[in-house]
């Protein structure tokens, strides 16, 4: 894809995401988890290093105990940004979780 095609389909013009290509700006969280889904990689993978390590992951019922490093490499405002967007989606899901077990129940 072009960098206007992909410009585009992110909502943004083709010379902010050619900035990003160039190193000249960095997109913001929104943005990133854009490019990640666009893509199809996580995003972590898409920059480059991990921002959060989790110890004691108990995959069997989804939950995450213990300490999260942060990477401080990372500007503040997008893990604060990035956090923020993760506190949203579990409300989200938690009210999607409670409305199909009120259909279910119908």
């Amino acid at each position: 894809m072009s960098q206007s095609e992909i410009a585009h389909l992110l909502g943004v013009s083709q010379s902010a995401y050619n900035k990003w290509e160039a190193d000249q700006a960095r997109p913001n969280s929104d943005n990133i988890v854009k490019l990640a889904d666009l893509h199809e990689i996580d995003i972590y993978d898409l920059i480059g290093e991990r921002a959060f390590i989790q110890n004691n992951t108990d995959t069997a019922n989804g939950n995450i105990q213990g300490n999260v490093t942060i990477n401080h490499s990372i500007p503040e405002n997008i893990i604060d940004t990035f956090l923020k967007n993760q506190e949203d989606i579990s409300k989200l899901l938690e009210i999607q979780s409670k409305l199909i077990e009120t259909l279910l129940k119908k």
